[in-house]
């Protein structure tokens, strides 16, 4: 009885065919025939995994493949799109006109009577409110909230802070009182000519964020 099986037996004409006289390079992963590889016995194929081309090219130091790593990751299109629109402008604006809080409120008080301010929900923090007639954008509510201000001195634009890294805005440090004005504009409670009026213009002249916002803003569809 023969114990003999079909894998004992040895295929010269499967051995010499085209499939088998080159392998894939464990790097560009072409497919490559042997006189492209040199000849290694550590490996079971007889050749290194890599191709002669690959070899051949020059490896990354730790520092300078980290340093690649980190390009892909800043122009990627994840990171791209956690960018905000106008973060050149925040992150180049200046404080401008510092002023009080107790005093922005006392001037928002004479142009908004309507307003309703309470304590945040950060110590230090106070809520803005609006409070009157109910209408349909308010969702039913008699008030709307508008934002927060800080105690103590306020900058006139809002201050950041990004992730240098990879240039993405993180949060707003301090809150602007020109930026709350531009929130009672954009919720149709106050107009430019009553801050202007109360207020005064910005500084920063027609290049401040002031104008940009507002422009945005008359461009938008309501």
């Amino acid at each position: 009885m023969s114990i003999e099986s079909d894998y004992d037996v040895l295929d010269y004409e499967a051995g010499a065919a085209d499939e088998v006289l080159g392998m894939e390079c464990a790097s560009c992963f072409r497919l490559l025939t042997f006189n492209f590889f040199d000849r290694n016995s550590s490996y079971k194929s007889g050749y290194d995994p890599q191709c002669s081309w690959c070899k051949s090219q020059p490896r990354l130091s730790i520092v300078e493949h980290t340093s690649r790593l980190e390009e892909l990751n800043y122009n990627s299109e994840g990171t791209r799109r956690q960018r905000h629109p106008d973060q050149d402008d925040l992150r180049s604006a200046r404080g401008g006109r510092t002023m009080d809080c107790s005093l922005f409120l006392q001037k928002l008080l004479h142009i908004c009577p309507q307003l309703y301010v309470t304590r945040g929900g950060v110590m230090g923090d106070l809520a803005l409110y609006v409070t009157g007639v109910p209408r349909p954008e308010w969702s039913g509510n008699s008030f709307k909230y508008i934002g927060y201000a800080t105690l103590g001195t306020m900058p006139e634009y809002s201050i950041f802070e990004f992730d240098e890294h990879r240039d993405i805005l993180l949060r707003a440090t301090q809150i602007g009182w020109r930026s709350l004005l531009l929130r009672f504009i954009q919720s149709h409670i106050l107009t430019e000519e009553q801050c202007n009026a109360e207020f005064g213009h910005p500084s920063g002249g027609l290049n401040s964020l002031w104008y940009k916002k507002l422009q945005q803003f008359r461009s938008t569809k309501i």
